[in-house]
């Protein structure tokens, strides 16, 4: 396996500049290696990008990712079926707070109990 080259460091002595020329020399080396991240990442991703297009592939099934177009939970839901029945033939699961037609009755002092679907 090749080794990769070592890259030509220019040497330059910092030992006589100040803690503020340092600090400042910091901060802009910081900033210019940031800046060059964030190239050689876009330059990886439009590579990745035309390689998998080259073969017919979107990025999601290259990585396994799922697609964003549909939003998925981890457990199916689907609607729950009723667990109460109002009077005037209205149905609620149980799940989430009481419905609106529920609660003017418990407030007249019927309970949960007295909607029941009975099975």
């Amino acid at each position: 396996m090749a080794r990769a080259a070592q890259p030509q460091v220019k040497s330059f002595e910092v030992t006589g500049l100040s803690f503020e020329e340092l600090q400042a020399l910091k901060k802009e080396i910081d900033a210019e290696i940031a800046s060059r991240k964030a190239q050689e990442i876009e330059a990886l991703r439009a590579k990745v990008t035309e390689s998998a297009q080259s073969l017919g592939v979107s990025i999601e099934e290259l990585f396994g990712l799922k697609s964003r177009t549909k939003r998925e939970t981890k457990h199916a839901r689907g609607k729950q079926p009723a667990k109460y029945r109002g009077p005037a033939g209205e149905e609620w699961s149980g799940k989430g707070p009481a419905p609106k037609w529920m609660k003017p009755l418990l407030a007249k002092g019927k309970k949960k109990e007295d909607f029941l679907i009975k099975p």
